[in-house]
Parts: structure tokens; sequence; C-alpha cells
């Protein structure tokens, strides 16, 4: 009975992500404030390359590569996810709808930093969306906690 009971459940789940979508998403970020504890290892920005996941259910997921810009190189691997609206919070244009979106995410760096983010996304076409957010840094080292970063990113 296990067995049928996993199988089903597998194919439902299976089914139901065959309905989302898969896109690559590139993203920028820019610190806006950060502490001035710590002048000589501060992060100053970043650039993301992920691949987002977007379920039926407003719901996206995304992973990929971070690399931390500034005094010192770093890269790392991210993992996040999105809550859209399930309806646009505004309309730009008579063909740009714009979604909010809350999120979070975390990025193996040479520290653990853990970040909420919030931002909007624009439909510019039925294949491409621009993102602009912002995000804050915590970790429990000085270099990344406490940073704000606003950044914008291109989905396709």
């Amino acid at each position: 009975m296990r067995k049928l009971l996993l199988a089903t459940l597998f194919l439902v789940s299976a089914s139901a992500s065959a309905e989302g979508q898969i896109a690559s998403l590139v993203t920028f970020e820019s610190t806006a404030l950060r502490p001035d504890s710590n002048e000589s290892e501060n992060v100053t920005s970043t650039l993301n390359t992920s691949m987002e996941f977007t379920l039926p259910s407003n719901v996206s997921l995304y992973g990929g590569f971070t690399f931390v810009l500034g005094e010192n190189f770093e890269s790392a691997i991210s993992f996040g996810s999105r809550y859209y609206s399930s309806t646009p919070a505004f309309q730009l244009f008579a063909s740009v709808p714009m979604w909010s979106y809350l999120g979070a995410g975390v990025s193996f760096l040479d520290e653990t930093v853990y970040y909420p983010e919030a931002g909007f996304r624009l439909a510019t076409s039925n294949t491409s969306r621009i993102d602009v957010y912002m995000k804050i840094f915590n970790s429990s080292h000085d270099r990344y906690d406490k940073h704000i970063l606003v950044g914008a990113g291109l989905t396709f």
C-alpha cells in the first residue's frame, strides 16, 4: 500500500511540476547601505546567474551561482524562493503588467548569508521579465551582515 501511495504522489507531483516554466535569471545588485564597522572587507556588488522554476501557484524556486564583486572576489552557490502576487499589482502601460513579490534565499559564501527580498517583476514581453528588488543580507560575519542591496535582473 505504501508503494502505491508513493507512486501516486510521485505522478501527481510530476504532472503538477510539468505545468511550470523554467527560465534563466541574471541579476546585478549594488550595495545601497552597509555598516561602517569593517570598511576593508565590504561587499560592493554581486552578480547572480540562476535558473528559475515557476510553479502554477505563483511560487518560484531558483538556484545558481553568485559572484561577489568588491575588495575581495568570491563565488558561491545560492538558492531561494519567491511568492508572486496572483494578479498584477500595477499596470504601467496597456501591455506591461507589474507583479509584486516577497522572497527569501541563502548564499553559501565564505560565511552563510541569509536574505529576505522584496520587489517587482515587469512583463516586458511574452518571454522576458525585468525584476527590480531589494535584499537585506543577514550573517554571523561582519563582512556580509546588515548590507542592503538594490538590484535589477532579467529573466528570459
